[in-house]
């Protein structure tokens, strides 16, 4: 399995074998390159031979999800991130509720016995991505678009090697690609909890507890997986990392605000939703209560209605109603008395 090498110099991206590419980093003399390879074995074998660090190469076979986090080694530096892959999976059924102006559809509710293993409604995947720096070179292993990677090689070709920069600006760049995959998330977020807030407010149009549920629960793992990604770029604009260059930590500056700025949108959108979930609470207890209001002025209405005809109608000799002006009475009473009872109530704007 080939491995992707961009070098200063090299005329664009080129395909390598995975010993080939990483035994011309040990050369001193070797441009500023930048390895791209997808997890495998065998690259895991070859960054082993390398010399890379035991515990980074470890942490790439375990599989799980990683925490986003830095090591700082003698002559290399391990990086754990994460990206999100194009949003155009994730569920629309809000956004068709809202331009169809019906009931949102919800799927059964998952067992408890699978909930963990379930994947999120409203978020596309998240790849994890590791980084290696060292002192001339940067080695990423992860899965990226081939059209984000020939972006990002044009982009590092003009701000790195076109620049003469070093590889701590080729982090940055693959840094700053990583946090950006995740506006467009953001904005499909964004967009939804405005959907189920016109929702929630509308009187035509209904939403299930689900799907707030849903959508809630999204919000928080992705603040989980992006939460620790503060931490990484703290370390690495304050230069606790040895091979961070001093003229790179102004840029991870601005990029630990953009990742403040995420952090906090996705606190915001939890707490809009949070309030949508209350008032969607409110609005179904109102919308019982004035049910039960018009029950209850029915059945008030009914009562006296109940009380006439069941006096009248006793099996008994000689009661009022073998007189026709009884008769007329009581029939003029059960008009007269509904009527007023619903004027009643209606003037109260009990109905």
């Amino acid at each position: 399995m080939n491995v992707k090498v961009l070098a200063a110099g090299g005329g664009g991206p080129q395909s390598s074998a995975p010993a080939a590419a990483l035994a011309a980093l040990r050369d001193p003399a070797a441009p500023c390159t930048w390895i791209h390879a997808s997890a495998s074995e065998e690259i895991f074998a070859a960054l082993e031979s390398f010399g890379l660090s035991d515990v980074a190469i470890r942490s790439l076979r375990s599989g799980p999800p990683e925490r986003p986090r830095v090591e700082d080694y003698s002559d290399h530096a391990y990086v754990s991130l994460f990206a999100a892959s194009t949003p155009t999976l994730i569920d629309d059924s809000v956004g068709a509720a809202v331009e169809n102006k019906t009931e949102v559809e919800v799927e059964p509710e998952v067992g408890a016995e699978d909930r963990s293993s379930a994947p999120p409604d409203y978020l596309p995947p998240l790849q994890d991505i590791r980084a290696f720096l060292g002192a001339n070179w940067l080695i990423t292993v992860g899965e990226v678009d081939e059209a984000d990677y020939l972006e990002l090689c044009a982009h590092m070709e003009r701000q790195v090697f076109a620049r003469e920069r070093g590889a701590s600006f080729l982090l940055f760049f693959f840094l700053e690609w990583a946090v950006g995959t995740l506006y467009p998330v953001l904005d499909d977020l964004g967009d939804r909890v405005d959907d189920l807030e016109d929702l929630v407010v509308s009187e035509d149009r209904t939403v299930s507890m689900q799907t707030l549920f849903r959508l809630k629960r999204d919000l928080v793992e992705l603040r989980r997986r992006v939460a620790p990604l503060r931490d990484l770029m703290q370390r690495l604009d304050s230069l606790e990392v040895s091979l961070v260059d001093r003229a790179v930590e102004v840029y991870f500056r601005d990029l630990h605000d953009d990742v403040l700025r995420v952090i906090e949108l996705l606190d915001t959108y939890r707490d809009i939703l949070s309030s949508a979930l209350d008032l969607h609470l409110t609005t179904v207890n109102n919308r019982l209560s004035e049910i039960m209001k018009r029950l209850t002025v029915v059945a008030t209405i009914f009562m006296p209605l109940t009380f006439i005809t069941g006096f009248f109608g006793m099996n008994f000799r000689r009661l009022p109603f073998e007189d026709i002006a009884w008769f007329t009475s009581a029939v003029l009473l059960m008009i007269v008395i509904p009527v007023a009872m619903f004027a009643y109530f209606r003037r109260k704007e009990w109905w």
